[in-house]
Protein backbone atom coordinates (compact mmCIF):
# COMPACT_ATOMS: atom_id res chain seq x y z
CA UNK A 1 0.00 0.00 0.00
CA UNK A 2 0.99 3.49 -0.71
CA UNK A 3 1.48 6.41 1.98
CA UNK A 4 0.19 9.74 1.40
CA UNK A 5 1.16 13.07 2.36
CA UNK A 6 -1.71 15.01 3.97
CA UNK A 7 -1.00 18.92 4.02
CA UNK A 8 -2.53 20.54 7.80
CA UNK A 9 -2.37 24.28 7.64
CA UNK A 10 -2.71 25.44 11.07
CA UNK A 11 -4.70 28.55 11.23
CA UNK A 12 -2.49 31.99 11.33
CA UNK A 13 -2.44 34.14 14.43
CA UNK A 14 -4.36 31.94 15.96
CA UNK A 15 -3.99 29.84 19.82
CA UNK A 16 -4.11 25.87 18.47
CA UNK A 17 -5.37 24.46 22.06
CA UNK A 18 -6.33 20.71 22.57
CA UNK A 19 -9.90 20.75 21.21
CA UNK A 20 -8.77 22.10 17.65
CA UNK A 21 -5.79 19.82 17.71
CA UNK A 22 -8.29 17.18 18.47
CA UNK A 23 -10.63 18.48 15.12
CA UNK A 24 -7.70 18.78 13.21
CA UNK A 25 -6.06 14.96 14.44
CA UNK A 26 -9.16 13.45 13.98
CA UNK A 27 -9.14 13.73 10.01
CA UNK A 28 -6.16 11.20 10.46
CA UNK A 29 -7.30 8.58 13.14
CA UNK A 30 -8.59 6.67 9.89
CA UNK A 31 -6.30 7.14 6.58
CA UNK A 32 -7.83 6.26 3.42
CA UNK A 33 -7.82 2.26 2.65
CA UNK A 34 -5.86 2.01 6.23
CA UNK A 35 -2.86 2.91 5.51
CA UNK A 36 -0.55 5.05 7.42
CA UNK A 37 0.03 8.86 5.90
CA UNK A 38 2.49 11.28 6.50
CA UNK A 39 1.56 14.70 6.90
CA UNK A 40 3.30 17.99 6.18
CA UNK A 41 2.04 20.30 9.09
CA UNK A 42 2.21 24.07 8.65
CA UNK A 43 2.48 25.91 11.39
CA UNK A 44 3.59 29.10 9.67
CA UNK A 45 2.69 32.12 11.90
CA UNK A 46 0.59 30.44 14.50
CA UNK A 47 0.32 32.47 17.92
CA UNK A 48 0.87 29.50 20.54
CA UNK A 49 0.46 25.99 20.87
CA UNK A 50 -0.86 24.62 23.89
CA UNK A 51 0.40 21.42 26.05
CA UNK A 52 -2.77 19.65 25.25
CA UNK A 53 -2.60 20.54 21.66
CA UNK A 54 0.96 18.52 21.39
CA UNK A 55 -0.19 15.52 23.79
CA UNK A 56 -2.64 15.04 20.36
CA UNK A 57 -0.34 15.28 17.99
CA UNK A 58 2.06 13.18 19.82
CA UNK A 59 -0.50 10.29 20.59
CA UNK A 60 -1.02 9.50 16.93
CA UNK A 61 -0.16 6.27 15.61
CA UNK A 62 -1.97 6.21 12.14
CA UNK A 63 0.97 8.62 10.72
CA UNK A 64 4.00 7.24 9.39
CA UNK A 65 6.15 10.56 9.36
CA UNK A 66 5.54 14.66 10.19
CA UNK A 67 7.56 17.39 8.99
CA UNK A 68 6.50 20.82 10.14
CA UNK A 69 7.28 24.07 8.53
CA UNK A 70 7.57 27.34 8.85
CA UNK A 71 9.54 30.55 8.26
CA UNK A 72 9.94 32.22 11.44
CA UNK A 73 12.55 31.84 14.23
CA UNK A 74 9.03 31.82 16.39
CA UNK A 75 7.73 28.91 14.16
CA UNK A 76 11.08 26.84 14.84
CA UNK A 77 10.48 27.69 18.37
CA UNK A 78 6.85 26.68 18.33
CA UNK A 79 7.37 23.18 15.93
CA UNK A 80 10.45 22.02 18.59
CA UNK A 81 8.12 22.63 21.68
CA UNK A 82 5.43 20.50 19.38
CA UNK A 83 8.44 18.09 18.61
CA UNK A 84 9.36 17.37 21.94
CA UNK A 85 6.02 15.82 22.82
CA UNK A 86 7.79 12.84 21.54
CA UNK A 87 5.69 11.03 18.69
CA UNK A 88 4.56 7.82 18.97
CA UNK A 89 3.86 6.64 15.19
CA UNK A 90 7.32 7.63 13.45
CA UNK A 91 10.33 10.44 12.51
CA UNK A 92 9.57 13.79 12.99
CA UNK A 93 11.36 17.13 11.62
CA UNK A 94 11.44 20.76 11.42
CA UNK A 95 11.76 22.32 7.39
CA UNK A 96 11.28 26.49 6.27
CA UNK A 97 11.16 24.42 2.98
CA UNK A 98 8.35 22.92 1.79
CA UNK A 99 10.07 21.15 -0.98
CA UNK A 100 12.75 20.01 1.31
CA UNK A 101 10.29 18.43 3.76
CA UNK A 102 8.33 16.61 0.97
CA UNK A 103 11.41 14.81 -0.19
CA UNK A 104 12.03 14.09 3.71
CA UNK A 105 8.58 12.94 3.92
CA UNK A 106 9.28 10.71 0.98
CA UNK A 107 11.96 9.19 2.25
CA UNK A 108 10.86 8.13 5.82
CA UNK A 109 7.34 7.75 5.31
CA UNK A 110 8.24 6.12 2.11
CA UNK A 111 5.85 8.23 0.30
CA UNK A 112 5.35 7.68 -3.23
Amino acid sequence: MQNHIVRIVLPRGEHLDEQSARLLAAKLQFPPVGSPVAVLMDLTNVASVSRGARAVFASLTTVAAWALLGQTPVDRILAHFILGGGFKSGPASYFTSEAEAVTWLKEHAYVH
